[in-house]
């Protein structure tokens, strides 16, 4: 009798596989079936049960040829199965993750130092699961003797910052950072540089903002030197790095927890390199404006060389604008290293200036007429001006004032805010003519107005000590005449 089976072999583009055994051809099998049939009907015939044989051997019929079928359509519906978990496991890994999240779960950011060895992250992810995680996205920095794990998860909405960071600390995690973010961190590093670029060259976004995007929960400051610091420009030590700035002086950038990796150094430097690419191939664009009396002026960005110009203007400003613009009699102190007869380098202010904190008003003639400041952290930002006496009243603060919402937009900015004194009606009508509302007063003597840009979108949001290091010392104000 033929054997009731046969082995199959077929060759893929993976080497030859071995196929389930499949049924044999009904040649195979017929003949003792036949003789199976016959057998019973003679028997029952014998015991005078002819009627019974005729339903016995339907019966079985019927059930033989269910059999048959159920046992030829499992290996094909098998291999069916088969065919489409290899088309989803070979047809290639997503770059991004989809961007949803469930209204009862958050989505967190850790950080964690653990040890390289094995088990280690199959350790963390058991924890993690304790908790119902469910990672999304994952970076490992290799550093000495050790791997910094960088994660983006999703946890149950009642999980808290306490329970996250013990369950890492459990599975021997080290120097635990976790904070609450949003879905928009859910793209992958390398999608996420290439926007920041994108931001950079387009003239969107500044280093700052970029480098606190680009590494998430870091303190981004600007200095004049690196004196005092023990440390030089393009120099990473522990968890501190420092670069040069495009328009002058350094950035210093600091993590409160865990150290930067060689990897993330080398984004940073890439990142403040492509702006400095931008700044020396982009020149100093203008748009030029004419101001109530016929005269032409142009609105610019400002730069480091900007800087005895800029001192200039406040030489020539009388001791009234210089108070109703920094609300104090002559040249506040944080303000004089930058305006003294040898500064060394320009404050944050201009040091951000090429990509929107300052823009300067110029005459055909190259002096600066008028400065126009618009500091932000990411969220809000501060609006102020400064126009020469001799040049007020002509319009020129209201140009300025346009180009600073013009880039607060850009930047993303949810709301600009402006301090003025009580007295200053010409520049409370700036304010109300570009949409600002009267919002209250600080202190006696001074308004508070705040213009809600609604078609701007929320970017990620800074640390307290972030948002506290962007706001200047010197109260801020603008130009005394403005229309």
């Amino acid at each position: 009798m033929a054997d009731m089976t046969e082995r199959d072999f077929a060759a893929t583009d993976r080497g030859t596989v071995t196929r389930r055994p499949t049924a044999a051809r009904p040649s195979a099998w017929f003949a003792p079936a036949a003789v199976a049939v016959g057998t019973t009907q003679l028997v029952l015939f014998q015991l005078g049960a002819g009627r019974l044989a005729a339903w016995v051997l339907t019966v079985a019929g019927v059930a033989w040829l269910c059999a048959t079928a159920i046992g030829r359509m499992l290996p094909a519906l098998a291999r069916l199965g088969g065919r489409r978990t290899e088309q989803r496991r070979f047809a290639g890994e997503p770059t991004t993750v989809e961007l949803g999240e469930r209204a009862d779960r958050e989505l967190w950011r850790v950080r964690a130092s653990v040890s390289d060895e094995p088990g280690g992250l199959a350790a963390l992810a058991g924890q993690l699961a304790l908790l119902d995680g469910d990672i999304r996205t994952m970076q490992v920095h290799p550093v000495a003797d050790a791997a910094v794990d960088e994660f983006l998860l999703h946890l149950p909405g009642e999980v808290g910052h306490p329970e996250l960071v013990e369950a890492v600390t459990s599975a021997g995690g080290r120097d635990v950072t976790a904070e609450r973010t949003g879905p928009r961190e859910l793209d992958d590093v390398p999608t996420r540089a290439l926007r920041l670029a994108t931001e950079l060259v387009e003239g969107t976004d500044e280093p700052r903002g970029a480098l606190r995007a680009l590494l998430g929960d870091v303190e981004v400051s600007w200095l004049a030197s690196t004196e005092g610091l023990g440390m030089g420009t393009d120099e990473l030590l522990g968890q501190s790095i420092c670069l040069d700035h495009p328009g002058g002086g350094v950035l210093l950038l600091r993590r409160r927890a865990g150290e930067f990796t060689p990897a993330e150094f080398a984004r940073a430097r890439a990142m403040t390199g492509l702006a400095a690419s931008r700044k020396a191939h982009a020149g100093r664009p203008s748009e030029g404006h004419t101001a109530r009396d016929g005269s032409e002026f142009a609105v610019r960005g400002a730069e480091d060389a900007d800087l005895p110009l800029v001192r200039e203007l406040h030489e020539r400003c009388s001791n009234a604008s210089r108070h109703r613009r920094y609300f104090v009699a002559g040249i506040p102190a944080d303000r004089r290293p930058e305006l003294s007869p040898t500064p060394a380098r320009v404050d944050s202010r201009l040091g951000d200036s090429r990509l929107g904190s300052s823009l300067l008003a110029t005459s055909p003639e190259g002096e600066v007429v008028a400065m126009g400041d618009l500091d932000h952290d990411g969220t809000a930002g501060e609006l102020a001006l400064l126009v020469r006496d001799d040049w007020q009243g002509l319009g020129v603060g209201s140009a300025l004032r346009d180009a600073l919402l013009t880039r607060a937009r850009e930047f993303g900015l949810a709301r600009v805010s402006a301090l003025t004194q009580l007295d200053n009606t010409a520049m409370a009508r700036t304010l109300r003519s570009a949409g600002f509302k009267h919002v209250g007063a600080d202190e006696p003597g001074e308004w508070s107005w705040t213009l809600e840009l609604r078609d701007g979108t929320e970017r990620a949001r800074p640390t307290a000590r972030e948002a506290s290091a962007t706001v200047p010392a010197g109260r801020t104000l603008a130009e005394t005449s403005p229309h």
